[in-house]
């Protein structure tokens, strides 16, 4: 089939079909230049079920020294110019 035959037939496609035709011309053209594409779907980490991870951050906040409880939890900077 010729390039004249095929982009009137291309151009009357739904755009799904559009880009599903595109992602095989790009693999094809990859794969004669045998070059590798990266894969489209990426593992994603999530939390849950990470009862590993719940049990690692409790024992790390355990160990932790007890905040001054004078005050904030949070530590207090003081600021150069002013005066204690």
């Amino acid at each position: 089939m010729k390039l004249a035959e095929l982009l009137p037939a291309l151009h009357k496609l739904p755009r799904s079909e559009k880009y599903r035709a595109m992602q095989f011309l790009t693999a094809e053209l990859a794969q004669e230049d045998g070059a590798t594409l990266m894969p489209s779907e990426y593992p994603v980490w999530s939390p849950h079920d990470a009862v590993g991870a719940a049990q690692t951050l409790t024992q790390y906040l355990r160990e932790q020294p007890e905040p001054n409880r004078s005050g904030s939890a949070l530590v207090q900077f003081q600021k150069p110019w002013c005066s204690a």
